[in-house]
């Protein structure tokens, strides 16, 4: 059999904004909760089978190239880092087990947001997973990666591949072809550079395409890229000095409520949107409730023009603002959503988003109808934790999942989230004769 191929495959410079510096680096970890049926992942004795699920996880990642890839960066930093594969997983690192057992209720799911999973090593695959067993008899399986490899959609891929539409106790098969196509890291710096090189010349048409493709962004946009890159190691020491990380990143708490996707999806049509636009309204009105002087609210909503010729992209969404007075309705809030949304996907040109007078930002995503299994665990439910600009004061992501909707929230502390909580609910409260 012939040498597994070198790779190596630069992220994007639209990317790099998420592992500009180490504060960006920890804003941007993105997180997912599996609630799922404890019983096939106990081992005779009733224990947490960590071995058994460390297995499958390491089997798994043979189909999913981004599990088991690293960033690394070139010499002199002259490109953005580059994925680099990584054939050994130090899955004792990745699969962590949570060493007590916790209870099962939505009011205390600090776990279930992957902040207590502890920091993230950038020089290793930017993922993880920690076990954490329930007094209920489930577990939740808290689910933690890094936005610079994909957006939600992107993730949403992964745990489809993660998962199976139907219970198994076997392992993914691996084989020796499925072991090569991953590839090997280059020997050096250099070695990523001549790949990437080879890559962006064979997109090119011929000498003067690929001159006019560098030469159409200025120059000095990119030696300041550069020089950033260069200094990002000295601003990552000046930031760990200064304590800056603790005053940016400050403490934040979660909270999540559960519905029936049927009846608000009912509920939203009849009001004129769909869920997103209900989720969207309602995370408005809630940021109105919080700060009642305000006449107007804003939130960014992430939107995408992903088409099938974009499927590898990893991370394609644009944002979009959304601004609504503080006093409306839920009635005139979904259509106004709606609208704005609608008009931001249509419109494609590169969009202003004005003063930064957002609350923060609010989104929904879907993973279908059809029950998922992790092994032969049934997935009972799903929840989403939204990661983004330090400086927001609360975010939303909801999340449906089978017959279920997950409106997931966090806050900063110091925001009333039992009043946020109280908004949402009400939001989503679905009127005497909508539910049949």
């Amino acid at each position: 059999m012939t040498a597994p191929e070198a790779k190596a495959e630069l992220i994007r410079t639209l990317d790099e904004k998420f592992v500009a510096n180490s504060i960006a680096f920890d804003a941007m970890i993105a997180a997912a909760a599996l609630l799922v049926d404890g019983g096939p992942l106990r081992t005779a004795d009733g224990a947490i089978d960590l071995a058994g699920i460390r297995a499958r996880f390491e089997a798994v990642s043979w189909h999913v190239p981004a599990m088991r890839q690293r960033l690394a960066p070139t010499p002199l930093r002259l490109t953005t880092p580059a994925w680099v594969p990584v054939a050994d997983l130090d899955l004792a690192r990745h699969v962590t087990l949570h060493p007590t057992i916790e209870p099962d209720d939505p009011d205390r799911v600090e776990l279930l947001t992957g902040r207590l999973n502890g920091p993230m090593d950038p020089a290793r695959p930017l993922w993880d997973m920690r076990i954490v067993e329930l007094d209920s008899g489930r577990v939740a399986i808290v689910a933690r990666y890094h936005h610079v490899i994909g957006d939600a959609l992107f993730g949403l891929r992964i745990g489809e591949v993660v998962t199976g539409t139907e219970p198994s106790p076997d392992l993914p098969v691996v084989t020796e072809v499925e072991r090569a196509a991953l590839g090997v890291a280059p020997r050096t710096g250099l070695g990523i550079l001549a790949i990437a090189f080879h890559a962006w010349r064979a997109q090119r048409h011929g000498f003067r395409d690929a001159w006019h493709e560098y030469w159409r962004k200025p120059f000095t946009r990119r030696l300041r890229r550069w020089g950033g890159r260069v200094i990002r190691p000295l601003k990552n020491l000046a930031i760990e000095r200064s304590g800056e990380a603790a005053r940016v990143l400050v403490p934040r708490h979660s909270r999540y409520l559960e519905v029936d996707l049927r009846p608000v999806a009912k509920h939203a049509y009849r009001l004129g949107g769909t869920v997103h636009d209900l989720t969207v309204a309602a995370t408005l009105r809630a940021a109105a409730a919080v700060d009642p002087t305000r006449e107007t609210v804003s939130l960014l909503v992430p939107i995408s023009r992903r088409t099938a010729a974009d499927a590898n992209v990893r991370n394609h969404i644009s944002m979009a603002k959304v601004t609504v007075p503080a006093d409306a309705p839920i009635e005139e809030l979904v259509p106004a959503v709606r609208a704005q949304v609608q008009a931001a996907v249509q419109d494609a040109s590169r969009r202003d988003l004005g003063d930064r007078d957002w609350s923060g930002y609010a989104t929904f995503v879907t993973w279908g109808g059809t029950p998922r299994y992790f092994g032969e665990a049934l997935i009972e439910s799903v929840t989403g934790w939204p990661a983004g600009d330090p400086r927001d004061d609360l975010a939303c992501l909801s999340c449906s999942y089978g017959t279920r909707l997950a409106i997931c929230v966090t806050t900063r502390t110091t925001t009333d989230i039992d009043l946020v909580m109280a908004s949402m609910a009400e939001s989503f409260a679905v009127p005497v004769g909508v539910a049949g």
